[in-house]
């Protein structure tokens, strides 16, 4: 029997973090290969707040094993080199001695791997590339990483080269297809999908006395999350409950009526979905966030809850039937009581249908039959 192929995830996120993209095609992967998934830092610049930060990595560096492996239950191997942010040439310069140790010292990486897929365009991630042997590279860039405050002033032409260098580039977006397609050697537009089993419901049945639960699950970053938003729902409405599930990026005083539920596995996500009326999905419109078609946007249909959006490009252009749009609190506020009082058992079973028409076993199953073309088209050559 030969031997699995190896894959090695390059990740901008930790696997603990926020369930999305990344660690969901990692899973899928491992059925097939063995994975290695490994956490990279992200690029924004450090703040003097961040200093405390720094000198606790700086003093755990000789402490303990730069290449530190977890188990996980997804049969995925995690990796945590000892990185600084790539957020200036001194930290690319000890990266790049830090991740030869690191690769030197993993006799799966060091021998090289069959695929990379990678999530981020940092120094660190290209540092890597070159370290680590590899047939095929695919970039999965899921953000218009350009857009990001605080980045590196060198980071447009490393995601140039890598844009340049890998076999093919996946987007999620079309506003990321018309940005990076000119200098992708091969791009494809896959988005994303849904574990649909994960977040099936019964419907929600509510008295009418009970105050509106609305929930928006997802980190609490202000790049992304309109918080002015958020506050003036919850003041046009202060007898709903609005819970906000999630690790808070950026800290907020919201009003008394919105809950902090903080992070949640993503299989517990449905136990707070099922108390919730309406899904909200209350994001910011900036340069960032018109690139964004919204990871959760199939979990959420597949709930069957009504949702209320602001209109990000990609949901207007593809949902404007089973969603909702308002662009403030007062909007929002009577945009979720107008779905409440027209929902029906069809819009649901609607909702779920387009869930289930777009699983994350679909898109896999596309990425497998996208690298098999890949193969094919070299063998042909």
């Amino acid at each position: 029997m030969s031997p699995r192929p190896t894959t090695l995830f390059i990740s901008n996120v930790e696997w603990s973090f926020v369930w999305q993209r990344h660690q969901t095609l990692a899973a899928f992967f491992a059925r097939d290969s063995e994975v290695i998934f490994c956490e990279v830092p992200g690029t924004r610049r450090l703040r003097w707040a961040d200093t405390a930060r720094v000198w606790r990595r700086l003093w755990a560096l000789g402490r303990r094993n730069p290449a530190e492996k977890l188990s996980s239950a997804a049969g995925v191997r995690i990796a945590r080199p000892f990185l600084l942010p790539a957020t200036n040439r001194l930290f690319c310069a000890i990266n790049a001695r830090l991740l030869a140790r690191f690769v030197r010292r993993d006799a799966l990486l060091s021998a090289g791997v069959d695929l990379i897929m990678n999530y981020s365009p940092s120094r660190s991630a290209l540092q890597l590339l070159a370290r680590v042997p590899h047939r095929r590279l695919i970039y999965d860039c899921t953000d218009n990483w350009l857009a990001v405050r605080g980045i590196p002033a060198f980071l447009p032409e490393d995601e140039r080269v890598l844009l340049a260098r890998a076999d093919l580039t996946l987007v999620p977006s079309r506003r990321l297809e018309e940005l990076q397609h000119p200098a992708a050697r091969r791009l494809v537009r896959v988005p994303h999908g849904a574990l649909v089993e994960r977040f099936l419901l019964a419907p929600r049945r509510r008295e009418a006395s009970v105050p509106v639960t609305v929930l928006y699950y997802g980190h609490l970053h202000a790049q992304h999350l309109d918080f002015d938003l958020i506050d003036g729902l919850a003041r046009t409405r202060p007898a709903w409950s609005i819970v906000l599930v999630g690790p808070v990026k950026t800290p907020h005083a919201f009003p008394s009526n919105v809950r902090l539920a903080g992070q949640q596995p993503h299989e517990k996500l449905r136990e707070f979905i099922a108390e919730a009326d309406v899904l909200l999905l209350p994001y910011m419109l900036n340069d960032y966030t018109r690139a964004v078609l919204p990871a959760k946007i199939y979990e959420c249909l597949a709930t069957g809850r009504p949702i209320v959006a602001t209109p990000l490009p990609e949901l207007t252009t593809d949902f404007a039937g089973p969603l909702r749009f308002a662009t403030d609190g007062p909007d929002f506020a009577t945009a979720v009581e107008d779905v409440l009082a027209s929902d029906t058992s069809d819009t649901r079973e609607a909702r779920v249908a387009l869930a289930q028409a777009n699983t994350w076993e679909q898109r896999y199953n596309h990425i497998r039959a996208l690298l098999a073309g890949l193969d094919a088209g070299e063998a042909s050559g």
